[in-house]
């Protein structure tokens, strides 16, 4: 339970609704847009799971591979000599509370070892420190779950990194902070198996300059070596790895996977359009295919990737119906869901996008950073849109080639 008393209780919803206020900033900043997990080497491999927040997400950069993801991935392999494989799960705004959200079942026996590198969001909003250490016990429980025993874990510091157009963001009173929380993670590996703490990472020279490869090639370093270090002393071997089939429906697969720069632009030309009409801060084309929400087009920062449990729209591809929520704080339905935590939007209004046999694959939707009434959306004319984005994904179905196979198989 969240402790409501003592100073900081006065100052937590102020500093909740500054780092609301700092994440909507970074709408104008690049991100990474392509999967995200990055491969070095052939053969054999050593493959970790990333689980990161804040800086490790990778705000300036678009693409994965200049991000923390592809730094770790390099310098790991450039320190083991052996090829690496980092797969990404969580977001710029993932928090304590919702890690667990996002990790969905992605540990699992095909990883070697883990880094855990969260909390900025935590600092910066003043989760009161009970609960950040309980949250983090829990997220450390399912992570070594799932990996072999004797795999490592690096549990990394807080940096200080928020706001993605400079690196020295966080306030006095969220620095503070962010040092009792990695006391706590401190505290929380030394009594762990096979879990090491390693201080924040300093960026040296790269401290206050907007974020890009090279920072986030000092960033990874010391991460890189402490897991190279950790896999020497563990002996764990890399294994060969066929990566798990992620895709039902090969109309996600063909824009997910290989998608047209035509059909990609239409597209969010179609999403540009729908936000400006509605007014509305965010709308989104988003499919929805294994385990994962694809959000193949967006006018704000939703990620690329999502556990499709914390999607909206998986209640639209559910029902097959239209989906209104004035304001999700209030819904029952939603009020814990941790997608508020990454779009701070209460106000929800999709529509089902269907694939050419009539199965509901995904949604055309509307995110709002204030709560609105269900009539302020023509959902008929909301539906034009979702038609004009079912012809688009059909075409790139088609130039793809997938779609024939599939009916013949």
């Amino acid at each position: 339970m969240i402790d409501q008393r003592g100073p900081r209780a006065l100052i937590r919803r102020p500093a909740e609704l500054l780092y609301a206020a700092m994440h909507n900033r970074r709408r104008t900043l690049a991100r990474p847009v392509d999967l995200p997990w990055v491969r070095t080497g052939n053969g054999d491999a050593l493959r970790f799971l990333f689980i990161g927040s804040g800086l490790a997400h990778g705000w300036g950069v678009s693409s994965h591979r200049s991000a923390p993801t592809g730094e770790l991935a390099r310098a790991i392999r450039a320190i083991s000599g052996t090829a690496c494989e980092v797969e990404l799960v969580g977001d710029e705004a993932m928090s304590a509370a919702t890690a667990l959200d996002w990790l969905a079942g992605r540990a699992d026996t095909t990883f070697h070892g883990a880094v855990v590198s969260i909390g900025a969001n935590d600092a910066m909003r003043l989760t009161p420190v009970a609960d950040w250490g309980a949250r983090l016990v829990n997220l450390l429980n399912a992570v070594q779950t799932g990996l072999p025993k004797g795999a490592p874990v690096i549990l990394v510091g807080i940096p200080d990194v928020h706001v993605p157009n400079r690196v020295r963001s966080m306030n006095p009173l969220a620095l503070r902070h962010a040092r009792r929380l990695d006391k706590v993670a401190h505290r929380l590996a030394s009594v762990r198996a096979d879990v090491t703490f390693l201080p924040a990472p300093r960026l040296g020279r790269y401290a206050g300059l907007r974020p890009n490869s090279d920072l986030y090639a000092a960033f990874t370093l010391p991460i890189a070596a402490a897991v190279a270090s950790a896999i020497r002393e563990s002996r764990i071997a890399p294994s060969p790895f066929v990566r798990a089939e992620r895709f039902d429906r090969p109309e996600v697969r063909a824009i997910v996977e290989s998608p047209r720069a035509e059909d990609v632009g239409e597209l969010h030309d179609l999403v540009v359009r729908a936000a400006a009409e509605f007014h509305v801060s965010e709308a989104m084309v988003s499919l929805l295919d294994g385990d994962r929400a694809w959000h193949v087009a967006t006018t704000g920062a939703a990620p690329v990737a999502m556990p499709r449990a914390l999607s909206y729209c998986e209640t639209v591809v559910a029902t097959g119906e239209e989906l209104v929520v004035e304001d999700a704080k209030r819904d029952a339905r939603f009020a814990e869901n941790a997608f508020l935590d990454l779009v701070h939007a209460p106000f929800y209004a999709g529509v089902p996008i269907h694939a050419e046999d009539g199965t509901v694959i995904g949604s055309m939707c509307l995110n709002n950073g204030f709560p609105r009434a269900a009539e302020s959306v023509d959902l008929e004319r909301l539906r034009e849109y979702a038609v004009r984005a079912e012809a688009v994904i059909r075409r790139a179905t088609s130039a793809a080639g997938w779609l024939d196979a599939a009916l013949v198989g």
